[in-house]
């Protein structure tokens, strides 16, 4: 699929590479621009501007140009000094100028004829608008980072920021070890996650390992008008760490709750066996192990025990010339699961080292080494999930990079990173902790009620092992120059970035054989062509070109475009079933399935409405095509997982395969090897988006919002099986009882749904359903915002936002069965009629959040956090058992039928510091009272019933909010 143009656009790259050397893209740094004047008002070229600073090994100085523009192109995050000389005027100071990253703010400056005063220097007067660029994210600093109450994770982060809806809710670290997920004005995929400029994204939108957080020095969240940079139509997560200092200093932090902090939650009607709430939820089956007697829930799902210790230190190696910084954390929890008698752990360690070179006032070199390991001992345990049937999940990661960056002059930034990033995600059986399944029992699901069990009915295996290891060798990189008096001024930038992102996935499954059940009789088997490791490669090239373009001093265009080259395919490989009378050994060689080649436009503008800098209105349209991942496309490589799914007839009654005269038809192939044909003429899905937003600064250092945002997924990519999504045309009949089980009452319905033809063979293909008559898999998600921002300054900051997200697109019909999941019809396509016969579906969902912090005198400090965020929508699904087609998930009712109930969650702490000495450093004591008013909202339960058949466990509660939790801390720092 490869032309030539494409040939010679990847040879123009690997030139800009070589010869231009344009490196890491600048999203680490900030940009300052600004005009400087004589007291008249005249430009006043050849002044000197020096940028000062924490962040800053030296200084970096720069002169005004002859329409009186200076420029620091490549600012670290950090608080700075401007200094403004020139011969015959007054030296002008600004002092507190906070620097973000990817902000560029706009400080001008006029100075006074010289006098016997010589100098003059301005206070805590730092931009608090961007009038420059069409971004819209949220910046965590140290005072967000460090001072309000939250989980000290990305994902806690994020819970307290505007543009971004959980899919879970953590209270006082109740997720640690398990990533949260989010939608991003209303998208949940293609995020992208940048650590100190290394490319750490899992799939398509994860960040394996879990993050040193007292290592940061800021956390970026970038949520719209996202340019070059940034690929797909998600998040951009970027965080950078801290760089140590010309004096030794450190910090060291440490935290602590158990069960003696936490209280209980239980509402009183899930005390009562078998007992329903008045919101209709019903206690969960829980039976005492001596008795066998069913009893009610004496405890909810709270944590039992949990420390977190994070230490970091940094300093000179030699003053002005090389810095340090290194890090640890050891955070580790136990947690009760709803029902369960056994602790769930999660134990989370880093080590973080950072060393920085500053070789001449011009040049630089920063080394960055990062591991990551976590243990989750049983991943996944649930009422659903039991202990023998969960995950044993030893993890590793580890990104590294190399970087260099120059300023070539006053106009010239360049910047030139290589880094990798290693990541091992195994699942093995708790049994034996390993790729071994010696000992370990056969699996089994009950369809009906999403139950797993062991093979016998006791508790027994899951059906997904691995052990997968993924390896992302990269570089990136950006060259900036600016061009003053062409048409107006010129922020160029060029860049690009390449990787080869492989993941070696071992699939292994005990017995090869999983069963599936329809209220504990058997059904159906899944017969696995395990084990198999299969390797898949993706690969990228891209490049971008940007400009922000000052057409007047209050109008900046921002233009830009990306190109993407993406590779995906597999090397030669081989593996060899167990199961051979099903599956033959397979040999296949390299092999490339799909190769895109995108440009994406992106184009806004930034209006400073009042030319004061205080007030903009910020439009920009843009498209992202889909990273496809190492992921996406592996149905088609023979050494794949995959499984083949039969009839079970159990003639003797034991629940047990006993040989070929038992199984039934070949109802279905599900997985890969070879089982799948990638589309050759498949498109890359992509995202639109297009934004408006009005930003004023109300007063200084307080800033107001309003925003809308439309984000569109389009031509999305999806399996179809081309030869039976037409057969379903036999009707059939299937009498729905509704949400109590019981046929004969008024909530009865007759479902007209359609079987397919008998002897129909498959012909799964990796499609655009659009492109194959079929409705096209898209997304459209209109979000309103409002937000207000106050920084912290005179002792107290603020940051609250509201925003209400419209979304229409397709839904899956399962649900998380997992404690720490919510109830939801997340965004999926399904290709069979009956389980997309609802069509596109409209749901809705808002948040609301406020979060701030006072300091009293006497060193105390008070923090709040107050989040309100509605539901998900969500609908009951019945499991429905084909005579031809097999058991097939499907709705009862639109999406739209139900919402989970809102969660508020009210966190707040009290600090007391103590100020030592100069030389010893400060010393602060902090309580924590994470869900401080107890609310008990049961946030997950079962949504499959209604089959009239088997215990009624519709509406059964699997997590409730984790219970108030009080966690005591202190921090010393040096």
């Amino acid at each position: 699929m490869q032309s030539n143009p494409v040939r010679i656009a990847e040879s123009i790259l690997m030139l800009l590479v070589l010869a231009a050397l344009p490196a890491a893209a600048q999203e680490l740094r900030g940009r300052v621009v600004g005009t400087v004047t004589d007291n008249s008002g005249a430009v006043l070229p050849g002044a000197t501007v020096t940028a000062s600073g924490p962040a800053l090994i030296q200084p970096q100085t720069t002169t005004s140009a002859t329409d009186g523009i200076y420029r620091f192109p490549a600012l670290p995050s950090g608080v700075y000094t401007l200094t403004f000389e020139a011969s015959g005027f007054r030296t002008l100071k600004r002092e507190g100028i906070r620097v973000g990253l990817n902000t560029t703010l706009t400080v001008d400056a006029q100075l006074p004829l010289a006098t016997v005063s010589e100098s003059v220097t301005i206070t805590g007067e730092s931009p608090a608008v961007d009038v420059k660029t069409t971004s819209i994210g949220t910046s965590f600093t140290k005072e967000l980072l460090q001072d309000i109450p939250n989980a000290r994770d990305v994902w806690a982060a994020m819970s307290q920021a505007p543009g971004f809806q959980m899919t879970g809710y953590d209270v006082g670290g109740s997720h640690t070890g398990t990533q949260t997920g989010y939608l991003t004005y209303g998208v949940g995929d293609q995020n992208k996650t940048l650590l100190e400029g290394i490319n750490v994204t899992e799939a398509t939108n994860a960040n394996a390992g879990y993050f040193d957080f007292g290592s940061f020095e800021e956390f970026q969240l970038g949520g719209a008008g996202n340019m070059g940079e940034q690929a797909g139509p998600g998040a951009l997560l970027n965080i950078t760490v801290k760089s140590g200092g010309d004096r030794f200093h450190g910090t060291a932090y440490f935290d602590y709750e158990d069960s003696g902090t936490i209280s209980d939650n239980v509402p009183a009607a899930l005390k009562t066996p078998a007992a329903v709430t008045d919101g209709g939820f019903r206690a969960p089956s829980i039976r005492d192990p001596v008795s066998g007697q069913q009893v009610g829930l004496s405890r909810g799902n709270p944590i039992t025990k949990q420390y977190d210790l994070n230490v970091g230190v940094g300093g000179p190696i030699v003053k002005g010339k090389v810095w340090f910084y290194a890090g640890y954390r050891d955070n580790n929890q136990y947690k009760i699961i709803l029902g369960l008698p056994d602790n769930a752990q999660s134990r989370l360690t880093n080590y973080t080292a950072k060393l920085t070179y500053q070789i001449n006032p011009r040049n630089q070199l920063i080394g960055f080494f990062n591991q990551r390991t976590k243990l989750q001992p049983l991943r996944d345990l649930s009422l659903a999930v039991p202990p023998e049937t969960a995950y044993y999940q030893p993890s590793r990661n580890r990104p590294v990079k190399l970087e260099w960056t120059s300023v070539l002059s006053d106009r010239l930034f360049l910047d030139l990173q290589v880094a990798h990033w290693y990541n091992r995600f195994p699942l093995f059986p708790p049994q034996t902790k390993s790729s071994d399944t010696t000992g370990v029992p056969v699996g089994r699901i009950d369809l009906v009620t999403g139950q797993r069990s062991g093979a016998n009915g006791a508790d027994g295996p899951n059906n997904t092992y691995q052990d997968q290891i993924r390896w992302k060798p990269q570089v990136s990189g950006s060259l900036s120059y600016f061009k003053d008096n062409w048409a107006g001024n010129h922020s160029l930038k060029v860049g690009f970035e390449a990787y080869r992102d492989r993941r070696a996935y071992l699939s292994f499954e005990p017995g090869d054989i999983y069963y599936r059940d329809r209220n504990a009789q058997p059904s159906e088997l899944d017969i696995w062509n395990t084990p198999n490791n299969s390797i898949n490669n993706c690969k990228l090239v891209a490049g971008y070109v940007q400009d922000g373009w000052a057409v007047t001093k209050r109008v900046t265009l921002n233009l830009g475009a990306r190109f993407d080259h993406y590779v995906v395919g597999w090397p030669e490989q081989s593996y060899t079933p167990n199961q051979s009378a099903f599956f033959q050994p397979v040999t296949t060689p390299a092999t490339t399935v799909a190769s895109f080649n995108e440009l994406s436009p992106r184009v806004g503008f930034a209006w400073d409405i009042d030319g004061k800098g205080t007030t903009v209105w910020k439009a920009f349209f843009g498209r992202y095509y889909y990273n496809p991942s190492p992921d996406t496309l592996t149905g088609e490589n023979p050494v794949g997982a995959a499984t083949k799914r039969y009839e079970f007839k159990d003639l003797n009654g034991n629940k047990v395969l006993d040989g070929p005269p038992e199984l039934g038809r070949l109802l279905s192939t599900q997985g890969g090897a070879g089982f799948v044909k990638i589309d050759r003429n498949l498109r890359d899905p992509y995202g639109q988006e297009f934004s408006t937003h009005l930003e004023h600064e109300l007063v200084t250092d307080v800033s107001v919002r309003a925003s809308y945002v439309f984000k569109g997924l389009r031509d999305g990519w999806d399996e179809v099986d081309l030869n039976r999504v037409n057969a379903y045309t036999i009707p059939f009949s299937f009498v729905d009882v509704g949400a109590d089980n019981v046929a004969g009452t008024g909530d009865d319905q007759t479902l007209q749904l359609f079987d397919r033809q008998p002897g129909v063979a498959e012909n799964r293909v990796f499609t655009n359903p659009g492109r194959v008559g079929l409705p096209a898999d898209d997304g459209n998600y209109h979000t309103v915002e409002l937000a207000v921002n106050r920084r912290f300054k005179n002792r107290w900051l603020l940051l609250t936002s509201f925003e209400h997200t419209w979304a229409d697109d397709f839904r899956t019909t399962t649900s998380s069965t997992s404690s720490l999941g919510v109830a939801r019809s997340q965004q999926s396509y399904l290709w069979q009629p009956n389980r997309r016969r609802l069509g596109s579906q409209k749901t809705t969902y808002w948040n609301y959040k406020l979060l701030g912090r006072y300091e009293f005198p006497w060193q105390i400090g008070f923090a709040a956090s107050y989040k309100l965020q509605s539901g998900y929508n969500w609908a009951r699904t019945i499991s429905v058992p084909f005579r031809n087609a097999g058991s097939e998930t499907i709705f009862a009712e639109p999406v739209s039928a139900n919402r989970a109930p809102n969660v508020h969650i009210v966190d707040f702490r009290v600090e007391k510091a103590f100020k030592l000495s100069e030389r010893l450093g400060k010393l602060s004591a902090m309580v924590d009272v994470f869900n401080a008013l107890n609310a008990d909202n049961v946030t997950n339960f079962r949504v499959t019933g209604g089959t009239g058949t088997g215990a009624n466990r519709f509406m059964e509660v699997i997590s409730l909010l984790d219970p108030r939790i009080v966690r005591f801390g202190v921090r010393y720092e040096f």
